[in-house]
C-alpha cells in the first residue's frame, strides 16, 4: 500500500512538473510576442491584450510552481467550468425583429400567466385568435394558483377566439390530443423554458434542462408546417462585415458559431404608433385555423448568462446526440436560421413570470425578472434540417 501511495505521488508530481514546463514555455512565447508587438508599433488594443497575456502567464507560472511545492496534481486543479464566450456582434441600428406574420399558425408552449399569448392579439402583431393555440404545462387549477392574473387573461383569450389548453407537456406533444390531428404550426414558441424542479446541484440542473430541450426538439418536429422558407436570412450567407445587414432579419451577422461556451454537460456523439391598447378587428368569421404552406420554425428565448448559456442551446438543436435521451428514437437535427434580441416592450400585454409562479414579496412585476438580470433576453430560431444523401 505504501508503494502504491508513493507511485501515485510520483505520478502526480511528474504531471504537475510537466504542466509547469509547458506554462513556462508559453510564458516565454508570450514575452517574445510582446517584444515584437512593441517594436512593430502595434495598436494599443493589441499591446493591452499582450500585457494581459503576460500577466496571465506569470500568474499561471506562479500557481503551478506552488502546486508542485505542495505536491498537488495539476489535474486536480482543472475544472469542468468553461468561460462564457458568446460572440454576437449586435448592430445598434438594427430594428427589433418581430418574427410573426398574419398568416402564421402559432403554438405557444410552457405559458405561465398567458400574457405573452395575449400580447399577440394587440398591435403591432394583431394576430387572429383562431390561429393561436396557447398551452401551459400545469393543470388549469395549478396554473391559476401559481399565477393569480392568469384566469382573467385566459378568459380574454378565449373570448377572442384563442384556444387555450392545460397539462400539455412540451416533451411529449404526440401524447396531447388537444393539438388535433393534421394540425401544423408555422411558429412554435417556447419562451424561457425551464424544468423548474428546484435542483440545487448545478450539473444536474443543466443536464436536466438539456434533456428537456432535446425531448422537446424530438417531439415537436412532426407538428411543423412544410413549404418554402419565408425568413430573410441574407446575413447568414455572409460573414463579411456589413454585407447583407440592412435587409436581414437578424441583428448579429450570424456569427453564431456562437462561440457559445462548450458545455461540459452536452452529450457527445416599423410603426412608432403601433403599440395601441386596442386590438384591430378581423374580417374572418370562420373558426377554423388556416395552415400556411411555408417552412415551420421553432422560437426559443433564453437569457444570455449562466446557467442558461451552459445549456448550449444552438448545439443541442444543430449537433445533438444520435438518440433522444431515454428513448431509442433518432434525434432530429435543425438549422439555426437567425437569432435576435428579444424586446419585451414589443409585446404590450406581456409580463414575464418565472416557472415557480408568483411569490409575493419575492417576484418582480412587469418584465423586471428578465430586464434586471445580467444577460439579455435572446431568441434563437430553428428550422428542420433538410435531409442530405449523407443522412440517409
Amino acid at each position: 500500500m505504501a508503494k502504491l501511495k508513493a507511485a501515485l505521488a510520483n505520478q502526480q508530481h511528474s504531471a504537475a512538473k510537466a504542466a509547469a514546463k509547458k506554462r513556462s514555455l508559453q510564458f516565454e512565447e508570450n514575452k517574445k510576442q510582446s517584444i515584437k508587438a512593441s517594436l512593430s508599433g502595434s495598436k494599443k488594443g493589441l499591446k493591452k491584450k499582450t500585457k494581459l497575456d503576460l500577466k496571465d502567464g506569470l500568474s499561471e507560472r506562479h500557481s503551478t510552481t506552488a502546486a508542485i511545492a505542495s505536491g498537488e496534481s495539476s489535474n486536480a486543479a482543472s475544472s469542468t467550468s468553461t468561460k462564457t464566450k458568446i460572440k454576437s456582434k449586435t448592430n445598434p441600428n438594427q430594428k427589433p425583429v418581430i418574427p410573426f406574420t398574419k398568416d402564421d399558425t402559432i403554438l405557444l408552449l410552457g405559458e405561465g400567466n398567458f400574457s405573452f399569448s395575449l400580447s399577440l392579439l394587440y398591435p403591432p402583431h394583431n394576430m387572429i385568435g383562431k390561429q393561436i393555440l396557447a398551452t401551459a404545462y400545469d393543470s388549469e387549477e395549478i396554473t391559476y394558483k401559481k399565477y393569480p392574473d392568469a384566469e382573467e387573461i385566459v378568459r380574454e383569450l378565449r373570448g377572442k377566439g384563442v384556444k387555450v389548453e392545460f397539462a400539455v407537456d412540451a416533451m411529449a406533444l404526440e401524447k396531447s390530443k388537444v393539438l388535433g390531428k393534421g394540425r401544423r404550426w408555422s411558429k412554435v414558441v417556447f419562451n424561457f423554458p425551464h424544468v423548474g424542479a428546484g435542483i440545487t446541484d448545478q450539473d444536474r440542473n443543466i443536464l436536466t434542462n438539456q434533456h428537456m430541450l432535446l425531448k422537446f426538439f424530438g417531439s415537436v418536429e412532426p407538428f411543423l408546417t412544410d413549404g418554402p422558407s419565408t425568413i430573410n436570412i441574407n446575413a447568414k450567407k455572409s460573414k463579411t462585415k456589413g454585407k447583407g445587414k440592412e435587409n436581414s432579419d437578424t441583428d448579429d451577422e450570424i456569427e453564431i458559431d456562437e462561440e457559445e461556451e462548450e458545455s461540459p454537460y452536452i452529450i457527445d456523439d416599423d410603426d412608432e404608433n403601433g403599440l395601441s391598447s386596442i386590438p384591430l378587428p378581423t374580417s374572418s368569421s370562420s373558426t377554423e385555423m388556416k395552415i400556411p404552406s411555408k417552412q415551420g420554425s421553432i422560437l426559443i428565448t433564453l437569457l444570455t448568462c449562466p446557467p442558461y448559456t451552459l445549456w448550449s442551446l444552438p448545439k443541442l438543436a444543430t449537433k445533438p446526440p444520435t438518440l433522444t435521451p431515454g428513448t431509442k428514437l433518432i434525434q432530429p437535427r435543425y438549422e439555426l436560421v437567425r437569432s435576435f434580441e428579444f424586446h419585451p416592450d414589443l409585446y404590450s400585454r406581456y409580463e414575464h413570470r418565472r416557472t415557480i409562479g408568483w411569490k409575493e414579496g419575492l417576484s418582480k412585476g412587469g418584465n423586471a425578472e428578465i430586464t434586471d438580470r445580467k444577460g439579455k433576453a435572446r431568441t434563437w430560431e430553428f428550422v428542420r434540417r433538410e435531409k442530405k444523401e449523407d443522412d440517409e
